[in-house]
């Protein structure tokens, strides 16, 4: 059963994998693109104003997206409401709730610009920001019904569609019509326009018109503790971008953003099993295996996700050296930002070890933890940011970074236990990162230059980990 389990969730994070890194791969080959047609600093801007829109966005949802999939999951059963009911309700106070915001954007957008930008042509770009969180507001809750419903096949395809369009029309407006890095929003905008119509037959089979202001204020108690949460997860993940600008400049911020993004190797394994793991430990609330299942699960993530690790950190100079139509991968002009890399790998392994830890807090309904871990782990970070940021650069925001995930993932395991007794394989992944930790060791203390060297201490790292991980002595009741 177990075994069947972990292949069931191995599918799904496979087919949303699949989407989701070809969707992503699409995407990062505008990194190349940017990078050979927009100035560092220029694409430091693109990265604020981002950084800025993934901010809102939590704002924007107000934790209803993760009420929507727990209460659309328990509907009809003791709960006293429908799953029509549930996606109408949360749609309409969405609706309503984002043009609001979207106006105060639009009304506001000159200060916003000197404010975050120190500049005040930037005003059209934050104008084009509210549409695109309006827009990405609307079409937030009928992707999670075909999450929530394992329609991956379909959520996937509408996130490539997403992606072609945002990339296409990005290379035509900037190689072809010259509109610099406005053509970045527009081209989202658009994107994201597309989507909702996409979406709209999802909304008329889902739709009933209904707002129930009780079955709303419930999802709101369920879903507010998430937003301190949210917001400090984004601390965490881009207010580096704002520190670097006070500190070190756009130039630096750009150089930092596109070492970041190269961390896309280790985010699609991050986000194709958050995609696929929610749902999956959601449906297994009251299965009496779900403890050993769950510790399975993490070792086998923890290995495969060192691996990619490993393989990434050594070969990512290769990486951004590759041929692409006559020129580098990545403009030399950009290199800088891959010493960054190997912090911003570690620190969504130590992400994607912090989800696993997740089901104990949605079955207990304490999703107060969530905000209180992040919170504080933003506070580290900002702390650490302001602390080493003017004498270390963008290397200080990737230690940042990593420290305060390093953080979450061992306060909440430290928290939940309780709530959810698994006996996690602790002896073998001690055993993976004693030997990751080594084989990093071995390549930059030594300095390894030869590829296939490089390739040997993966492969030895492989070959003596995999037999360990399939080694089962006996079977043991969790919690004993």
């Amino acid at each position: 059963m177990i075994r069947q389990d972990i292949i069931r969730l191995s599918k799904q994070t496979l087919v949303y994998g699949l989407g989701y890194v070809a969707a992503r791969m699409i995407n990062f080959l505008l990194l190349p693109f940017y990078t050979h047609h927009i100035a560092p600093a220029e694409y430091g801007v693109i990265s604020l104003v981002y950084a800025f829109i993934a901010f809102m966005n939590i704002i924007y949802h107000y934790g209803l997206e993760s009420a929507f999939l727990r209460f659309y999951s328990k509907a009809g059963t003791d709960e006293g409401h429908e799953q029509k009911d549930v996606f109408s309700t949360v749609l309409i106070s969405l609706l309503l709730s984002s043009l609001f915001f979207s106006l105060l954007i639009i009304l506001f957008a000159p200060g916003l610009s000197r404010m975050l930008l120190q500049a005040p042509q930037y005003t059209r770009i934050l104008r084009l920001s509210a549409a695109i969180l309006f827009m990405d507001a609307l079409f937030l809750i009928p992707l999670h019904y075909l999450r929530i419903s394992n329609k991956a096949v379909i959520f996937t395809l509408i996130t490539l569609a997403n992606v072609l369009i945002n990339v296409g029309l990005n290379i035509y407006l900037i190689r072809y019509r010259g509109k610099g890095i406005e053509a970045v929003f527009i081209s989202n905008l658009a994107a994201s326009s597309f989507n909702v119509l996409l979406l709209i037959p999802v909304l008329i089979k889902n739709w009933n018109a209904r707002f129930l202001p009780g079955l709303w204020k419930k999802m709101l108690l369920f879903g507010l503790p998430f937003i301190p949460g949210g917001l400090a997860s984004m601390i965490i993940e881009l207010s580096d971008r704002y520190m670097l600008q006070a500190f070190r400049g756009l130039e630096e911020v750009g150089l930092y953003s596109a070492g970041h993004k190269l961390g896309i190797f280790m985010m699609l394994i991050v986000m194709a099993f958050r995609f696929a793991w929610q749902p999956f430990f959601l449906q297994k609330h009251n299965d009496p295996e779900a403890p050993r299942l769950f510790s399975r699960i993490l070792t086998f993530f923890v290995f495969i996700m060192s691996l990619v690790f490993l393989l990434v950190s050594f070969y990512i100079r290769e990486i951004v050296s590759l041929p692409l139509m006559g020129k580098t991968l990545i403009e030399s002009s950009y290199w800088g930002g891959i010493a960054v890399v190997p912090y911003i790998l570690a620190a969504y392994v130590f992400d994607g070890i912090y989800l696993n830890f997740h089901p104990a807090i949605y079955y207990s309904k304490k999703t107060w933890v969530i905000s209180l871990v992040v919170g504080i782990a933003a506070l580290i970070n900002v702390t650490l940011n302001l602390i080493l940021i003017p004498s270390l650069g963008m290397i200080a925001a990737g230690i940042s970074s990593l420290s305060a995930y390093v953080f979450m993932a061992g306060c909440t395991y430290l928290i939940v236990r309780k709530w959810l007794p698994v006996r996690y394989e602790g002896l073998k992944l001690l055993l993976i990162f004693v030997l990751t930790l080594a084989a990093c060791l071995l390549y930059f203390g030594l300095d390894l230059t030869s590829p296939g060297l490089r390739l040997l201490i993966i492969g030895a790292y492989a070959l003596m980990l995999l037999p360990l991980l399939f080694y089962r002595k006996g079977v043991r009741k969790h919690g004993t």
